[in-house]
């Protein structure tokens, strides 16, 4: 939802006073996210500095900035923010950055959810689109390292495998399994996640329910965007046909991790589907019937 006014700036001054630089810098490809969520040039820019986030970008950048609907007045604030280049690193010509540094398939980025937001909640992304929201820092110095921390897991799983449940008295987590026995952890849903989650909606929910609900996301989303099937876990509800809509959208063999082209597919959706998807994570919804798939 869009900041304006007031809220906005005690938002942006709060996360900068509880955010270490190094962990709140924002990445080109949330000013993309932000850009297309609506949020004003300025909110965008005040975030930039705020943040005081550094940009590498070519003359290539900028046209795939405006294409994705990044506005001139960000754009140069980004210009305006270069990032310093190490000694060890080849000068950059046009189109190198993207080149040399494809973008990850997930990645962890503020979620302010309302007007006046103060709890400097945030998100794991696929290709900009929300797929988990986590509220507190779970032993993280914030909610966006807990974020790019469970981000950063992801994009070093293997293609082959699925996520699960692991639960435990009131310990509740989703993990990876591999199709050679391997387990992984991926993240652990808290009492903040679990609270948040029934505030947001009318189901009742459990860290097993919550749970669940993350490692059915996921499995669809890693469908959608590892290993080229058509998602299944979000079975009988309409955000299930949407990410089956956006599955036929992509058409990436499997193994192949594109996270533009898994962008573009999103954005060639309709409208309808775009909104469900976009409000998906935000609460587990009421017709929804899954299994819980414990693992020992």
């Amino acid at each position: 939802m869009k900041l304006s006014g007031f809220p906005a700036i005690l938002f942006l001054v709060l996360l900068a006073v509880l955010l270490p630089a190094s962990l709140a810098a924002i990445s080109v490809f949330d000013v993309i996210r932000l850009s297309q969520g609506r949020y004003s040039d300025a909110e965008i820019i005040r975030l930039i500095q705020t943040t005081d986030s550094r940009f590498v970008l070519s003359a290539d950048d900028t046209v795939r900035l405006r294409e994705a609907g990044v506005t001139e007045n960000v754009i140069r604030e980004m210009l305006s923010r270069p990032a310093p280049r190490r000694e060890s690193e080849p000068p950059v010509s046009d189109g190198a950055v993207l080149r040399s540094r494809p973008e990850p398939l997930f990645s962890g980025s503020p979620y302010p959810e309302r007007v006046g937001d103060r709890n400097g909640n945030a998100a794991v992304t696929l290709a900009g689109i929300e797929v988990l929201i986590v509220r507190d820092d779970a032993g993280f110095s914030s909610p966006l390292a807990r974020a790019r921390a469970a981000a950063q897991i992801l994009n070093t799983l293997p293609a082959s495998g699925r996520f699960a449940v692991r639960a435990a008295g009131r310990d509740s987590r989703v993990i990876f399994e591999g199709s050679d026995g391997s387990a992984r952890d991926v993240v652990r849903v808290t009492a903040a996640d679990v609270a948040a989650y029934r505030a947001g909606g009318h189901r009742q929910v459990s860290s097993e329910t919550l749970s669940s609900f993350w490692a059915a996301l996921l499995n669809d989303y890693w469908a959608v965007a590892v290993t080229g099937r058509p998602p299944r876990s979000l079975a009988d509800s309409r955000e299930r046909q949407a990410l089956a809509r956006l599955s036929r959208a992509v058409r990436l063999p499997a193994g192949t991790r594109d996270a533009a082209a898994v962008r573009a597919g999103f954005d060639s959706l309709g409208p309808a589907d775009r909104e469900l998807l976009r409000n998906l994570p935000a609460a587990v919804p009421e017709d929804l019937e899954f299994p819980i798939r414990r693992s020992p």
